[in-house]
Formats: structure tokens, C-alpha cells, sequence
């Protein structure tokens, strides 16, 4: 069932110990407009498929924050699904400035404010691309660590970085690559924050050398004429040991920031209280999290967590444990940045294969018609099937079944009403038609097994679409238009600050102060 909250009663749960979700269920382009800075963006073409990960108790209060319209459909879907507790603002998001409150624009918000909040508070060093050039042309010991996931590294990275595999693994894996106390090092990303928080997240380490964050990254990198390239170069291995100065500080951060060493009986016990949510979440690299993980729980690398918090930690006041390797490194170059995004109790566990499970909470999947791929791959082109790919804009753009119209879940009715041949929906591992197909009133069958079981040749030529792509929010892969992108978004970056003073769900000075984080 669902109910009315006024935006003063939703201010007054923020503010609270208790558990709460708030979801905005409207496309990540529409949120970009301005949306609660504590809420988690679900848009409804995939709510069925995120969020039993997202909010895993069926009783956690939810509140819905985007439109009426859309928040009334997304309400009826909570309540089919189980969900107890699903409340509504008057207006959506529209109560919440009539309240007096503030909206945000542009994505993950708290994460990109407490980048910015760390350069001015800690006074982390930036270096302009031209400076680490000349200082590389006059033969100065300067390394540059890429702070970044691997994919991202081999998208485009300057010449002679190391791949560190992301940001917690700076400190980690990047130190080894440092001959000496003088060297200079210098931290980038693709744009402010990753950058910042790394090269500051190895200075709290307490290392001699001097430090830097390149003034924004890539894109400035190539804004100075100077070459950017692709592929893998130097990707670093995990260390064969871990140096004691680094250990200490490990638990030392971790203490700081109330960060409790948890052993499997202590999470297993945490992972059976009903009462409270627990997310369990893997900070190793990819690999590590390959060759094994416990069953149930979620692999976020470290610093894609502190950069895209809200994105997986929906629920307010929720508990969080991190999967890490025994000497906590990682952990600790984590929660130092996550305690000011998560308010709610902080724990490490040691990975090993202890036979701990995480019991799943997903969603049951409805019984729908189904086609096969070799069916699909006879019937495409003959005009008896219209089919309708809700992949993501860009997986359908990269191939897609030829004559496919890539669609988004609110354009199927629309689809139906005017298609003269029944609708086939094409999905992926990522992407579920099922439930879609079950809320529609005309004729549809799902491609059974997604678009990897079509058995007839895929293209990227001609594609369709039945609306503006509104799945994409980042920038284009190369070229003016991300140029552009990114002197718009570094503007908006260094508003972020200002914008949010005084704003209570913002508040990291509180949070040093009460942590000891801040020395």
C-alpha cells in the first residue's frame, strides 16, 4: 500500500537513524534535471530488475521522488512485488521545492561534492598538465597513476601512466611503482573527483613524496596538445606483501572512521537481523572477484563505490560491509571517503572461502511466451514479428537484430497500438523483458536466452529508434561534443560547494569532526 508524505515529514526521515529509500523512478537524462541529493535513481523501465539488490527488505519504508504519474505506476509495481512500505510526495519532486528544499542537477552529486569539498578542505596539491609534461621533458622523477578502472584506462590514458585498476587500489598496488621518497607523483582520472580523492587518499597515507591531482585529468590533458593514447601498457600487479607502515595505517583509518573488523560469525549475524538492511559488497579488483567471492554478495571496486555511492547504497542508514584482502588497504583507502557518504554502521570482512552465503533476495520473474533464437532468425525480415530491443541505447547500438527498433518500457503500448505483427522483446544478461511483457495488453513474446541466443547475424547499421535515447549521461566517447561536455560539466563541478552550504544532507565537516577524519 502507499500513502502521502508531505516534504517536511520526508526532510524530518532524512535526518533520522531510521532505514529509508528514495527512489526516483524517471530516466537518468530527466534526473540530471534535479533530483533529491539522498535519493538513488531506478528508473522505472528496470525498477523489477534493480531493486531487489537496491532495497532488499520488503518492509524498508520507500519514498518515491520524481513525478506523480510515474510514481503512482512505480507504487503498483512495489506492491505486486511484495514492498510494504511505499509512500509518495504530493508533486514528486515538485513538493520538495515548494517546500524550500533544494534539487541537483547532474549525477551522483554527494560523491562529486565530496571531491570537491576534500580539495578545499585538505588542500590536496593539483598540477596542470603543461607543468608534468616540462617536468617529464626535464627528466624529474614523476610517475602518473591512473585512478581509474581498467576499461576506462584502455579507452584512453596518457602515455606512461600506470594502470592501477582504480582508485582503492592507489595506494595499494600504485606505491610499489615509487623508487624513491623524492619521486613525484601524480594522480589523474577523466575528469575532478577520482583524481582528487586518489591523490589525497595517498597522502593520508603518510608518505614523503609529493603528491598531486592533474588539474582535470584527461580531458585537460588533451585541452594542452599533448597525446593521448589507447590500449593496455603498464598494468600493475597486486604486491607480493604489503609494507608494516601501510598496515598500521590501514587500521589505524579504518578505527577513525568506525569501521568495525567483522569475522563470518559477526556477518552472518548481521545478514539474519530482519530488521536492518546489510549490504554486502566486494571491493577487490575483477579478477579477484572472478577466481572467488561469497555467494550473494556484490562486486563494487573501491573507488567506483566513493564515486558512485548513491547508486548502490539506496538505502539510508543501511549497514555496510566490504569484502577485502586480510590487510585492509583497500578497505581503508575506501571507507575513509565512504563515511562521509553512508551514515550508517561501516564493517570489513576478510574474504575467504568460508562457506558464508548471502541469501538472495531477487525478484521472481514472470512466466511469459517465449520465442527461440533460431525461431527469431527465421521469421526477421518476412514482416510477421515487430521486434523491440530494451537493451541499453548503447549495447543496441553497437548490434542489434536487423529491422529491431530499440525502445524503452513506456513506449511498448504505443508500439503495440500501431504494429501490424505481434511484438518479440529483446533483452540481455543485464536486461529482463519478462516483466514488461507481462504488463502489456497485446501479443508479445521475449527472445528466449536475449540477444546473445539469436542465431541469425547481428548489425549496427540502420537503427531505430521509438524515442530520444535517454539512458546516456556521460560524455561522447571522443571528439567536440565531448570537449564541450566536459567545460560544461567542470563548470558545474566547481558550483557544487557553494551550491550545497548549509544543505543538511551534506554536512562532512559534522562528519570529520565526530570521526577524528579530519587531522
Amino acid at each position: 500500500m502507499s500513502s502521502i508524505i508531505t516534504a517536511a515529514q520526508l526532510r524530518e526521515l532524512l535526518d533520522t537513524d531510521s532505514e529509508l529509500a528514495v527512489l526516483d523512478l524517471r530516466t537518468p537524462q530527466e534526473r540530471t534535471t534535479g533530483h533529491i541529493a539522498r535519493s538513488t535513481g531506478v528508473p522505472l523501465h528496470d525498477l523489477e530488475q534493480r531493486i531487489a539488490r537496491l532495497v532488499p527488505r520488503r518492509h524498508t519504508p520507500i519514498v518515491l521522488a520524481s513525478t506523480r504519474d510515474l510514481d503512482e505506476r512505480g507504487t503498483a509495481i512495489l506492491g505486486d512485488l511484495g514492498y510494504t512500505d511505499v509512500r509518495l510526495l504530493p508533486d514528486g519532486v515538485g513538493s520538495w521545492t515548494e517546500a524550500g528544499q533544494r534539487l541537483y542537477t547532474g549525477t551522483n552529486v554527494l560523491s562529486k561534492t565530496l571531491g570537491e569539498w576534500i580539495e578545499e578542505t585538505f588542500g590536496t596539491s593539483t598540477v596542470d598538465p603543461q607543468t608534468v609534461q616540462d617536468w617529464r621533458e626535464e627528466g624529474r622523477d614523476v610517475i602518473v597513476l591512473d585512478s581509474r578502472p581498467h576499461a576506462e584506462y584502455v579507452h584512453h590514458h596518457i602515455p606512461g601512466a600506470y594502470d592501477t585498476g582504480g582508485g582503492a587500489e592507489l595506494a595499494y598496488r600504485g606505491l610499489d611503482t615509487v623508487p624513491d621518497p623524492d619521486t613525484t607523483i601524480v594522480v589523474n582520472c577523466a575528469g575532478r573527483t577520482r583524481g582528487i580523492v586518489g591523490a589525497q587518499s595517498l597522502v593520508n597515507t603518510g608518505i614523503p613524496n609529493p603528491v598531486y591531482s592533474l588539474q582535470n585529468g584527461t580531458p585537460a590533458w588533451e585541452w594542452a596538445g599533448l597525446e593521448i593514447v589507447q590500449g593496455d601498457e603498464k598494468s600493475l600487479d597486486a604486491p607480493l606483501h604489503v609494507e608494516r607502515h601501510l598496515l598500521r595505517w590501514a587500521a589505524d583509518t579504518l578505527a577513525e572512521a568506525e569501521a568495525e573488523v567483522l569475522d563470518s560469525t559477526q556477518v552472518d549475524a548481521w545478514l539474519r537481523d530482519t530488521a536492518h538492511t546489510t549490504y554486502v559488497i566486494d571491493i577487490r579488483s575483477p579478477e579477484e572477484y572472478a577466481a572467488g567471492h561469497l555467494p550473494g554478495s556484490h562486486h563494487v571496486q573501491g573507488g567506483q563505490l566513493i564515486q558512485t555511492s548513491d547508486e548502490h547504497l539506496a538505502v539510508q542508514q543501511s549497514r555496510v560491509v566490504l569484502i577485502d584482502t586480510e590487510d585492509h588497504v583497500r578497505a581503508a583507502s575506501t571507507v575513509q571517503w565512504l563515511r562521509y557518504l553512508h551514515r550508517g554502521p561501516l564493517a570489513i570482512h576478510t574474504y575467504t572461502p568460508s562457506g558464508l552465503t548471502i541469501e538472495s533476495s531477487d525478484i521472481s520473474v514472470p512466466a511469459v511466451s517465449t520465442i527461440s533464437g533460431v525461431e527469431l532468425a527465421e521469421i526477421v525480415g518476412t514482416g510477421t514479428a515487430t521486434v523491440v530491443d530494451l537493451r541499453s541505447s548503447s549495447a543496441y547500438r553497437r548490434a542489434h537484430v536487423p529491422g529491431s527498433i530499440h525502445a524503452r518500457r513506456e513506449h511498448l503500448e504505443s508500439i503495440a497500438d500501431g504494429a501490424s505483427s505481434p511484438l518479440v522483446l529483446v533483452g540481455d544478461s543485464s536486461y529482463l523483458p519478462h516483466f514488461a511483457a507481462a504488463e502489456l495488453t497485446a501479443p508479445a513474446a521475449v527472445l528466449d536466452g536475449g540477444i546473445d541466443a539469436y542465431l541469425g547475424e547481428l548489425t549496427a547499421e540502420r537503427p531505430a529508434y521509438a524515442g530520444d535515447i535517454v539512458d546516456q549521461t556521460g560524455p561522447p566517447p571522443f571528439g567536440p561534443e565531448r570537449d564541450a561536455f566536459y567545460r560544461a560539466y567542470f563548470e558545474w563541478e566547481y558550483s557544487l560547494v557553494p551550491s550545497s552550504e548549509g544543505d543538511p544532507d551534506f554536512g562532512f565537516d559534522r562528519i570529520a569532526t565526530r570521526t577524528r577524519l579530519l587531522r
